[in-house]
């Protein structure tokens, strides 16, 4: 406490100064540099406590500098966002999902090469004096970036030659599962392999007498309750070799044409629309059934399919859940898929204080400050270097042990369209055929369809 109230006096002295005080023998240059300045930084799904803990140390360094963290509510940040653009009140940082930046590239100001940053100290016990150094603080690169960090971060952040901005941290998918469930099925280990998990599937489901889901092995196979589907039928589509889009082209359906019924896309898809269809041995769940989420935190679904976000939100509905995290299972061991979801720190083009904005990026992603986020929040490291230390971590392991293979699946310019459209396609896929519809030739129109709407948003 005294250390903290130690800095913060100090800070307030040295702002006080510059801001007149005790500054008679600053240049004019250097007065500019240390004028007071407030950065307003806008997060959704940031750890906004240990932001603002890394935020404090930033200021030791730049007693001039304030950077005030807001958190925004999903739904909400893009018309707030817009909004603050037409009012000229907009924030200097935002943090976005890596799936919306081509959607906000225009309003985001790119990497510059190097930022110039001041560092202020005051002299002498009885006629303070305040002494300001001077120098220019190198950016990453591109081939920093690449060399650096994870694939995806490059694939994602860089556009047109430019970097729009650094993640803290990136996540990936793995299986949650309710132990007391699987113990209760007389299942003594979580599934390893396909196989393994279809076959758990089927002995912990449960049906009352008329034939309604009661338990449910897993939460997938419908579009509109199952949370992330887009991102299940992306790691699905990817397990069996088909990208659901190379670049801005959407490719899951283009070999479906050519391979009829055994084609791998139609496969994956069988595969999840599988647990929600009645006729399949695999039927452990419907549409008329809850979120996939809220179903799992009751303690109505045995595996559910998530992030390492969402195991703090569990632990915070259902304390007393006890549940535990694998891997994904994969189709090819030598080849494993994961999929990436994650938020970068950008700077909105309109910020009038570009060059602080983009040092407390660059504060906020060098390796030791990501270490302190991802140890803080629990969340897989985007940089190659950590990735070892961090298989350490039981928690961690089932989330990190495929980072590296990890990759964002859209980056085209409406993904909560594209999200909608999956989702639709899943459920239209589960409606029954007429008595003259052709099955594959439906099925087949119904993804075409699917992918022709998302190439539109591309």
């Amino acid at each position: 406490m005294k250390k903290r109230f130690f800095w913060l006096f100090s800070s307030f002295l040295l702002v006080t100064m510059v801001a007149g005080f005790g500054c008679r023998g600053l240049s004019t240059e250097e007065q500019a540099a240390v004028k007071p300045t407030t950065l307003q930084y806008w997060t959704v799904h940031d750890n906004v406590a240990e932001l603002r803990t890394l935020a404090e140390e930033y200021k030791r360094i730049r007693s001039y500098v304030t950077v005030n963290i807001r958190q925004v509510r999903y739904e909400e940040f893009d018309e707030l966002f817009l909004n603050a653009l037409a009012d000229d009140v907009a924030p200097d940082i935002i943090s976005i999902q890596a799936r919306l930046l081509p959607q906000y590239v225009r309003r985001l100001a790119y990497m510059p090469p190097s930022v110039d940053v001041a560092t202020i100290w005051v002299e002498g016990k009885y006629r303070p004096e305040t002494i300001v150094t001077m120098e220019k603080k190198s950016m990453p690169t591109v081939n920093s970036i690449k060399k650096d960090f994870i694939a995806t971060v490059a694939d994602d952040v860089i556009i047109n030659k430019k970097i729009y901005g650094l993640p803290t941290a990136v996540d990936t998918m793995a299986i949650y599962y309710n132990k007391d469930l699987l113990d209760n099925a007389g299942i003594p280990e979580p599934p390893t392999t396909w196989a393994e998990f279809l076959d758990a599937v089927k002995k912990t489901t449960k049906f009352d007498s008329e034939g309604r889901i009661v338990q449910s092995g897993t939460a997938l196979g419908s579009g509109a309750n199952v949370q992330y589907v887009s991102d299940i039928l992306a790691l699905l589509f990817a397990q069996n070799g088909i990208p659901m889009t190379v670049g801005n082209t959407v490719t899951f359906a283009q070999n479906v044409e050519k391979g009829g019924a055994d084609s791998p896309s139609m496969q994956a898809i069988k595969f999840y629309t599988d647990f929600a269809r009645p006729t399949s041995e695999a039927y452990t769940w419907n549409g008329d059934l809850d979120n996939s989420f809220d179903a799992f935190v009751r303690g109505k679904v045995v595996f559910y399919f998530g992030f390492s976000f969402d195991y703090d939100r569990i632990k915070a509905q259902a304390p007393q859940l006890n549940m535990d995290v694998i891997p994904l299972p994969q189709l090819n061991e030598g080849s494993p898929v994961n999929v990436a979801n994650y938020w970068i720190q950008s700077v909105v083009a309109k910020s009038e204080h570009q060059n602080e904005a983009w040092d407390f990026i660059r504060f906020l992603t060098t390796p030791e400050n990501i270490k302190k986020y991802t140890d803080a929040t629990k969340q897989p490291t985007p940089l190659r270097a950590h990735i070892e230390a961090q298989k350490e971590d039981e928690r961690l392991l089932p989330f990190v042990g495929t980072v590296l293979n990890a990759a964002n699946w859209y980056r085209g310019n409406d993904i909560e369209v594209a999200n909608q459209t999956l989702a639709e396609m899943a459920d239209r896929l589960l409606e029954p055929y007429g008595e003259t519809q052709n099955p594959f030739e439906r099925d087949r129109a119904i993804i075409k369809n699917a992918a022709a709407v998302l190439q539109q948003t591309m």
